[in-house]
C-alpha cells in the first residue's frame, strides 16, 4: 500500500509559518495536489504559471495545503518568494485592511530574504516608520520608497490610491528586483463582502476583487487563491475577474490517503479503531478529510470506534445533534443560504433533489414535479441562490441542477427540515446508517475472502497500531511470534510510530514502513518493513535493500539502540531467512501481528 507524506519528505525543514493543523505530522495525503502545486510554484521561475483558484467547501484542507506550500517554498529558498494572507470573516475598514495586507507582505518578504522567521510575527503590525528602519538595517533599503508611498496614502486616507499600491506591491517588487513571488490569498470571497469603505462599516467595498483584473495576469507574481464558499467565489470570479483564474477543485482523498489519515489521527488522538470499523469509516466518509476527522475527534461522550454500534452512535451524534461538528459546519452553509431564500419551497427543492442522487434535474422538471407556484425566472433565482450558498450543485448547464453528492449531508439536512415538510421520523436516519453499514460489512467480508483470511487488508497500519497500543502491554506474546530479536529486547513506549520517508537531501528517495522511536535511550527503537502479499516470499534482494535503508535511517536519525524488523505475510525464502538470522534482523510471518 504505497504512499508518501509531504510531512515526512520535509522532516528536517524549518516550519517558518505555524500551521493551524497543529503538529506538522497531522498533515496527511494530498500527494497529487501537493505535487501539482509544487510544480506550479516552480514553474513561476519560467513564467509559465497562471493564477489559480482552489475550490472546496470548508474543512477539506485548503488552508492546510496553502500553509504547507508556504513552508516548503520558504524552506527550499529556491527562487520563489512565498506570501500568504488569509482574509478573515470579520468586518474591517478598507484603510486598516490595506495596511495589514501590505505590512504582512513586507514582513514576510523580509523574513524570506533574511531567513529570520521572527519577522513573520512582528510585535507592531501597523508601524510604517519601524518597518522602514528594519528594511534599512537588513540591507533591503530598496523597499523604503514603496513603504513611504503606502504610508503617505494611508495617513491621508487616499483609499483608492492605497489599494492600488498595496495590491500591486508583490508584482512591483518582483519586477524591480527581477524576482518571482507567489501570492497565496486564503478565503478570497471575503474580499468584497467583509471590507468596508467607511469606518462605520455600512458601505461594503464591493469592487476590491475587481482590482485584480490586471494583477491576476502577472506571470512573475501569480495568485493562488482559495475559497470555502464555492458558488460564491465562482460567482465573484466569473463576474469581476473573467478568464483570469484556472479552477482546481479539491476533491475527497483517494482511499489510501484517507486510510493513512484515519490511522494517523487514531494514533495521535488515542482513539482506537479496528480493521472493520476503519473500513466502514473510509467508505461512509467517501474519503472526506472533514468527515474522517470529525468522526475521530467527535465530542460524543460514549464514542467507541471499535464496534459498529459505537460508530453508528457517533455518526448519529455528529449528524443529528447540535453539538456535532459535522452538523454545525453544514448548518453554517444552510443558514447563510436560507437567510436569502428562506421559505418552504426552497426546503422542498433541496429535499426533492436528494431523491435523485444519480442524475440532474432541469428547472422544468423541478417546477412540474413539485407543482411550484412561481415563474421559471423566480425558480431560476432561487436555484442560483442555493448554488451560491453551496446547498445544491449546478449541473452541466445553467438549466440543470443536482443535490450535493455526499453520503452524509442529506442526513444532516433531512434531520433538520424533513419533518417540517413531510411525515418523517428522525430515527429513520440511524436506521439508514445501520443499513449502509450492513451493506459495507458484506463488501468487507468479500474483500477479506480475496486474502483467504480475515486479516491483512491494512497490514501496514495494523502493525503500527499494534506497536502503539498493544505490543508493550503484551510484551512476551509479541516477542514469542517474532524471531531473532536481541536477547535484551522489550517492546516499549514510543514517541513516534509511523512511516519514514527520506529527507530531500538524499539523491535517491526511499521509505520504510515502520519507524518507532523509543522514548528512552536505553530501549530499542524499531525500523521495519511490511509485506502483506499472498504469494511471493520476502527475498534475499529485498533484505539487502531493507538493510541499506535501515542504515540510512539509523544514521540520519542518530539512534544507536535500534532493531530492524521485517513482517512478511507469505514468509521468507530460505536464503533470506538465514541472512536475517545471521545479521540479527527480526522476522515474523505470524498473522497475530495483524490480528
Amino acid at each position: 500500500m504505497p504512499f508518501f507524506s509531504f510531512y515526512d519528505i520535509y522532516l528536517g525543514m524549518e516550519y517558518a509559518l505555524k500551521e493551524r493543523i497543529g503538529k506538522p505530522e497531522l498533515f496527511t495525503g494530498r500527494n497529487e495536489e501537493m505535487t501539482y502545486f509544487l510544480k506550479w510554484i516552480n514553474d513561476i521561475k519560467d513564467e509559465k504559471s497562471q493564477s489559480t483558484a482552489i475550490l472546496a467547501r470548508r474543512k477539506m484542507g485548503k488552508t492546510a495545503i496553502l500553509e504547507r506550500l508556504f513552508n516548503i517554498t520558504f524552506f527550499k529558498n529556491d527562487g520563489v518568494i512565498p506570501f500568504y494572507y488569509e482574509i478573515k470573516e470579520t468586518e474591517m475598514w478598507v484603510g486598516d485592511f490595506c495596511v495589514q495586507f501590505f505590512l504582512s507582505f513586507i514582513y514576510q518578504y523580509i523574513a524570506f530574504k533574511t531567513r529570520k522567521t521572527e519577522y513573520l510575527k512582528p510585535e507592531e503590525k501597523s508601524n510604517f516608520e519601524k518597518v522602514i528602519k528594519i528594511v534599512k538595517k537588513e540591507g533591503l533599503g530598496y523597499l523604503s520608497g514603496i513603504i513611504e508611498s503606502a504610508a503617505h496614502a494611508a495617513s491621508h486616507e487616499n483609499i483608492d490610491i492605497l489599494w492600488d499600491i498595496v495590491r500591486d506591491t508583490p508584482q512591483t517588487v518582483a519586477f524591480r528586483q527581477k524576482e518571482f513571488i507567489v501570492q497565496m490569498i486564503d478565503e478570497f470571497q471575503f474580499l468584497n463582502a467583509m471590507i468596508y469603505r467607511d469606518k462605520d462599516m455600512k458601505i461594503p467595498a464591493k469592487d476590491l476583487a475587481g482590482g485584480y483584473l490586471s494583477s491576476a495576469e502577472s506571470k512573475i507574481a501569480p495568485l493562488l487563491i482559495s475559497g470555502s464558499w464555492v458558488g460564491w467565489l465562482m460567482n465573484e470570479l466569473n463576474s469581476m475577474l473573467p478568464n483570469r483564474f484556472k479552477y482546481e477543485y479539491l476533491e475527497n482523498m483517494p482511499e489510501d490517503e484517507a486510510l493513512e489519515m484515519l490511522y494517523k489521527y487514531s494514533s495521535f488522538f488515542d482513539v482506537p479503531v479496528t480493521e472493520e470499523t476503519a473500513y466502514l469509516i473510509i467508505k461512509i466518509s467517501e474519503g472526506s478529510p472533514f468527515y474522517t476527522s470529525s468522526i475521530l475527534r467527535s465530542r460524543y461522550k460514549h464514542k467507541d470506534l471499535t464496534t459498529v454500534k459505537g460508530l453508528t452512535d457517533t455518526l448519529d451524534f455528529e449528524t443529528l445533534d447540535n453539538r456535532g461538528n459535522i452538523k454545525s459546519t453544514w448548518m453554517e452553509y444552510v443558514n447563510t443560504a436560507f437567510s436569502k431564500v428562506n421559505n418552504r419551497n426552497a426546503k422542498r427543492i433541496v429535499l426533492h433533489l436528494f431523491k435523485y442522487k444519480d442524475r440532474e434535474l432541469t428547472r422544468e422538471e423541478i417546477l412540474n414535479q413539485l407543482a411550484l407556484d412561481m415563474t421559471d425566472e423566480e425558480l431560476e433565482q432561487k436555484l442560483e441562490a442555493l448554488v451560491k450558498g453551496d446547498i445544491i450543485d449546478q449541473g452541466q448547464t445553467h438549466f440543470d441542477f443536482r443535490c450535493v453528492r455526499d453520503n452524509i449531508f442529506d442526513k444532516v439536512f433531512r434531520g433538520v427540515y424533513q419533518k417540517e415538510i413531510e411525515h418523517f421520523d428522525v430515527k429513520d436516519i440511524a436506521r439508514e446508517y445501520a443499513k449502509s453499514f450492513e451493506k459495507l460489512k458484506r463488501q468487507y467480508r468479500r474483500l477479506q475472502g480475496k486474502y483467504h483470511s480475515q486479516k491483512g487488508y491494512f497490514a501496514e497500519y495494523l502493525i503500527l497500531d499494534q506497536l502503539t497500543y498493544r505490543a508493550r502491554k503484551n510484551n512476551d506474546l509479541f516477542k514469542a511470534f517474532t524471531r531473532y530479536l536481541p536477547g535484551d529486547f522489550n517492546f516499549c513506549e514510543y514517541s513516534r510510530v509511523w512511516r519514514y520517508d527520506s529527507s530531500p537531501e538524499y539523491s535517491r528517495s526511499f521509505s520504510v514502513d515502520i519507524f518507532a522511536r523509543a522514548v528512552r535511550a536505553v530501549d530499542y527503537s524499531i525500523i521495519g518493513e511490511v509485506k502483506s502479499r499472498e504469494v511471493k516470499k520476502f527475498s534475499m534482494e529485498e533484505v539487502i535493500d531493507f538493510e541499506r535503508k535501515f542504515a540510512e535511517v539509523k544514521k540520519y536519525e542518530n539512534i544507536e539502540r535500534v532493531v530492524g524488523f521485517i513482517y512478511s505475510r507469505c514468509g521468507f525464502t530460505a536464503e533470506a531467512e538465514e541472512y536475517c538470522k545471521e545479521k540479527g534482523i527480526a522476522c515474523s510471518d505470524d498473522e497475530r501481528w495483524i490480528g
